[in-house]
């Protein structure tokens, strides 16, 4: 018996889940003043016994932080500990953190990502103080979609409520709705039924960029709004960053007075939507502040990518000394 009970165990695929954080390890322990973190990643592994059975579970605390507190500094080391996870025989590798970044993180991921296997990010809407809480349940949907051969070259996947999505179009759309999480502008990747992945869509494309071995650029996000004047710009451009992401108005336009301080800007601008769905105009408005008017500024438009992302791609860009022509391309043709 024992003999079969050691073989079982070496035949079964290796997962590697990596804890950061978040609601997901969450709790007051009985004490007033909110929740915070305390669970640890076996913590989080034992609260899901079942997993045991599915795979050899290799678990490690990375970090205890709430994702608004993480760096991107924070994500190249996830990015490191997955690929050695990989390297060291892994199927796949799970990383929980907390929900109010997740969208970002896994679209840096994505960037950068350059192995077959899957990387699949979760986390939890509910702390595990709360009655149905959802923790448990998205690590479990999480594994089966690691360990699942169709998740192989889609790059980094979001798993939350029983969804499969792709980092590249994620977007958390609600502050407490367990379907919070939707991929904007696409269909989800599929959904986890009956203990198994079905994909109902193709993988998405991407490109991998390399990972910068040099500091990553300080990129600022700025908001259109009723009677912005555009000061912040102006701010903006006098300090020390090397980049800006305009968030316009409707298809991506700015005020007449911010457009009088981005003309004076000599570092890369983008400029995405703020509605929060569809693609950047190009060529259908042509007044002061309008997309023409910006791209005739040399700015550029963002696509179909949000603030938040298109600040990230062009995090990416700079620090791989992208010119601001071919940033142009890569952002068309994302």
């Amino acid at each position: 018996i024992n003999i079969k009970e050691k073989g079982e165990k070496m035949s079964k695929p290796k997962i590697s889940i990596g804890a950061l954080g978040g609601t997901i390890c969450m709790s007051a322990g009985g004490k007033k003043g909110g929740v915070k973190p305390s669970f640890s990643a076996d913590d989080l592994i034992a609260a899901v016994p079942v997993l045991k059975d599915m795979a050899t579970i290799y678990a490690q605390t990375i970090l205890a932080l709430p994702s608004g507190s993480l760096k991107l500094s924070d994500i190249i080391s996830v990015y490191k500990w997955a690929k050695e996870q990989i390297k060291n025989g892994a199927k796949g590798v799970v990383i929980t953190q907390g929900t109010d970044t997740l969208e970002e993180s896994s679209f840096f991921l994505n960037l950068i990502w350059d192995e077959e296997a899957p990387l699949v990010m979760t986390g939890a809407m509910r702390n595990a103080d709360d009655i149905s809480a959802d923790g448990a349940g998205n690590i479990y949907a999480s594994v089966i979609t690691a360990l699942d051969d169709k998740s192989r070259n889609r790059g980094v996947l979001v798993v939350l409520n029983d969804t499969i999505h792709s980092a590249k179009w994620v977007h958390k759309s609600n502050t407490f709705s367990l379907q919070t999480f939707i991929s904007v502008n696409a269909g989800v990747q599929g959904m986890v039924v009956e203990g198994q992945a079905r994909y109902i869509t193709c993988a998405v494309k991407r490109k991998i960029y390399p990972l910068p071995n040099k500091p990553l650029p300080k990129i600022a996000i700025v908001q259109s709004y009723l009677d912005n004047d555009g000061s912040i710009i102006k701010l903006i451009g006098e300090s020390k960053f090397e980049g800006m992401v305009i968030d316009g108005f409707g298809a991506g336009h700015v005020s007449f007075d911010m457009m009088d301080e981005i003309e004076k800007l000599k570092i890369p601008v983008i400029v995405s939507s703020k509605t929060g769905s569809g693609m950047c105009a190009t060529k259908t408005y042509g007044y002061k502040g309008s997309e023409i008017d910006l791209q005739n500024n040399k700015c550029i438009m963002s696509g179909w990518l949000p603030a938040v992302k298109a600040r990230l791609l062009l995090i990416i860009l700079l620090a791989n000394k992208i010119s601001l022509k071919e940033i142009k391309n890569e952002f068309e043709n994302f």
